[in-house]
């Protein structure tokens, strides 16, 4: 039997990712806690091989993946299944995935101690069984939310079956979150929605290993201008999602102008199946694919070397829909110490820590942004690459140990106050 270290605090640890998966935010919490008297036991749900790319997280804590049941290979009619079955087992909102996990972990941790339950999501399972589990143990619960439903209306049905669970859910999370001892998240725009519901509601921004992330000295000049992306491109069905159109008409603008040429000046991308599609397409009907190259992800370890060789690093963000969405690779960006722009949003969340940080400048116009790269592309045919004076004292509050030690500080108040959620 897997002993859990007597000597330190112990938590029990329900998400939806963690790594090799997705889930980079709890996959570094897990890495940094043991370094501040805390052990974990992880208990998550398996997910595609196209987002484990972050084995460089793997083995800091016992982890497992909880397998979940399958009544037919067609996804959204399994969910779909799932969520009447398990309400009819368990009552609303409870589906056959929550009745999996909860019962694999009980039988999984007898006779085995903790101190607190965290449960982290990006939207509502499994938040019913860490509850649930907090409850039969008597332990307190932190929450933690990467993303929610309402910072991005469009990213998740709103009609039909989908639509109605997506509201029941919505309101069962926040009876949730009011049980909860402790609540995190990712941004103001979030802790002041989820901080209606729990005022002991805490922003812990997303960021950067900085055993990985960090300025090269003396950059070596570059043979390419490149700017570079990593990350998901493809918007949803609706106006104002993430898309490059201002930034591919700025290129359009500067090749029919013969200011750039292809192979002297690159755009790169490093994204998924869908995004490579869309990507293509897209750049076909601007007529700019000669200056497009495009990528399958590359695993954590690689992003640095792939961001070094960039002169520009690029934001693409969802500038009418989506409210508070910070992603991951900003930080990584800033960490960096590259040149960063953000499209199609100059007022946003990540505008204002790139302006804040002085690392770069947001656009939401293409002429803007062309007489910026005729600019910068003029400073890299000088220089062989582009100055940047980022504020690296303002970015190093956005480290992955600071973040852990910042859990960490919510983990140890909550244990001390020895609230556990009643029952709902």
């Amino acid at each position: 039997m897997y002993n859990l270290c007597s000597k330190m605090k112990n938590a029990l640890m329900i998400l939806d990712h963690f790594p090799p998966s997705f889930a980079p935010r709890m996959g570094y919490l897990a890495k940094y806690m043991t370094e501040m008297d805390w052990n974990a036991r992880v208990f998550s749900v398996a997910h595609s091989n196209d987002t484990a790319k972050f084995d460089n997280l793997v083995g800091f804590v016992r982890a497992e993946v909880v397998p979940m049941p399958i009544y037919c290979h067609m996804h959204a009619i399994n969910r779909l299944i799932s969520e009447i079955l398990g309400m009819i087992k368990g009552g609303r909102c409870w589906s056959m995935n929550d009745e999996r996990m909860y019962n694999h972990i009980m039988k999984s941790i007898i006779a085995e101690k903790y101190d607190l339950v965290v449960c982290s999501t990006a939207s509502f399972f499994p938040l019913f069984t860490a509850l649930r589990v907090a409850q039969t143990m008597r332990l307190p619960l932190v929450l933690d939310f990467r993303d929610i439903y309402e910072q991005d209306p469009y990213m998740y049905p709103r009609k039909g079956a989908a639509g109605l669970l997506r509201r029941m859910q919505i309101g069962m999370r926040n009876r949730i979150i009011g049980h909860a001892t402790a609540v995190t998240t990712v941004s103001e725009w979030h802790k002041n929605l989820l901080g209606t519901y729990n005022k002991n509601t805490h922003r812990i921004f997303n960021g950067f290993d900085s055993e990985l992330f960090y300025p090269r000295t003396n950059p070596e000049k570059l043979s390419s201008f490149v700017i570079g992306y990593t990350g998901s491109v493809s918007p949803t069905n609706c106006e104002g999602s993430r898309n490059p159109d201002i930034l591919f008409e700025a290129i359009q603008r500067l090749s029919s102008e013969g200011i750039i040429e292809p192979k002297k000046f690159v755009l790169r991308f490093y994204t998924d199946d869908v995004s490579i599609n869309y990507l293509n397409s897209t750049a076909e009907r601007y007529g700019i694919a000669d200056y497009v190259e495009i990528y399958h992800w590359v695993v954590a370890n690689d992003v640095p070397s792939v961001l070094d060789c960039c002169c520009i690093l690029l934001v693409l963000v969802a500038a009418c829909n989506t409210n508070g969405v910070m992603t991951t690779k900003i930080f990584e960006y800033l960490a960096m110490g590259r040149t960063t722009i953000c499209v199609p949003n100059s007022d946003g969340p990540v505008a204002k820590l790139i302006s804040d940080a002085k690392a770069g400048k947001s656009f939401d116009n293409s002429n803007e942004l062309y007489h910026y790269l005729v600019e910068k592309y003029n400073e890299w045919q000088i220089n062989g690459h582009i100055e940047c004076h980022t504020n690296m004292d303002y970015v190093a509050q956005f480290s992955r140990q600071k973040q852990a030690k910042e859990f960490v500080k919510i983990f140890n108040q909550a244990i001390l106050k020895k609230i556990h959620p009643k029952e709902l």
